[in-house]
């Protein structure tokens, strides 16, 4: 790892991208940064560093690359050159400004929102009670100190271990919360406002600041992230999202009580509409490499799981 050059700032975001289509992102991603928090350093680790450094004050070469990808994400937040980091991954898009994020190090070493994956891969015989859940480390608040650093050693560490013990490398946050579950690191967990996950299912309250994920069916571009931003924030009162629908919890009096009801207020993307573009991409790409009737056969085995009516 070649170290970051000295950089005269206490604060700073950084990135973690392999290969020119994630530094692409990172760009667009550190961009909206730059928009709402000019002030702040901006560093990308990388194994291929770009000739135009662009929007990024600093671009740090990861000399040796992990063979899981997500895993570099942990070696680069330990070779930060900030007292205090956001961690970024490079799909995320900021809509406003978060200095609050920086404030919450006078108190505590870390913060990351809890994740919510569809289900979980976690060996139970770690000893990790299931209510300390994983969090997701697509937006991650740390500040430098020797627990710090020393829980960071220790993920990486237990990457080699659950490999050995689930027989394939796990990704970055198993790792990880199995080192903050044996540290003394006071940790503070975000709402979804800071970490929104909007292209899968989720809940926030308040204007959301940081979006998270990639748009099904529609390229990674500014244009299209802020009508995103635009559909999810168009009310800031309680809201549910699902598969590209955006719902409110809206209240009612009626006859001095409080009612509640959903009301959709926004779609954000038609998942169906991107499974079958998805689909059509694929399908052509594997018609032009295998021919006609090989290339059938095998689309057909892709598609077909997922319509057992068909059947």
């Amino acid at each position: 790892m070649a170290e970051a050059a000295m950089i005269p700032s206490e604060r700073g975001v950084i990135y973690m991208a392999l290969g020119a289509s994630y530094i692409a992102e990172a760009r667009i991603s550190a961009e909206s940064v730059r928009r709402f928090m000019p002030e702040l350093t901006l560093v990308l680790f990388t194994d291929c560093p770009p000739v135009d450094r662009g929007v990024f004050d600093e671009v740090v070469p990861l000399e040796r690359v992990h063979a899981k990808a997500h895993i570099n994400k942990l070696i680069s937040m330990l070779h930060s050159p900030f007292e205090q980091t956001i961690f970024l991954d490079t799909d995320t898009f900021v809509c406003g400004p978060f200095a609050e994020l920086f404030d919450l190090l006078d108190h505590f070493d870390i913060a990351m929102s809890h994740d919510r994956r569809y289900f979980d891969w976690f060996p139970e015989s770690v000893g990790v009670t299931a209510a300390f859940r994983e969090f997701n480390q697509g937006v991650v608040v740390f500040r430098r100190s020797a627990g710090l650093i020393r829980a960071l050693e220790h993920s990486i560490s237990w990457v080699e271990r659950l490999t050995a013990m689930m027989g394939r490398c796990p990704d970055d946050q198993p790792p990880l919360r199995l080192a903050l579950y044996g540290s003394d690191l006071r940790i503070a967990t975000l709402t979804y406002e800071y970490n929104c996950r909007f292209h899968t299912f989720g809940q926030v309250n308040g204007k959301v600041v940081i979006l998270h994920g990639r748009i099904p069916g529609q390229p990674f571009k500014e244009k299209n992230l802020l009508k995103i931003a635009e559909c999810i924030n168009k009310k800031t009162i309680p809201r549910v999202f699902v598969a590209g629908k955006v719902y409110t919890l809206e209240r009612q009096a009626v006859w001095g009580k409080n009612y509640f009801r959903s009301r959709q207020i926004a779609t954000m993307f038609r998942p169906t509409l991107a499974f079958w573009r998805t689909n059509l991409r694929h399908g052509m790409d594997l018609l032009r490499r295998q021919g006609l009737r090989e290339g059938s056969t095998r689309l057909w085995s892709r598609i077909a799981p997922g319509f057992p009516w068909l059947w």
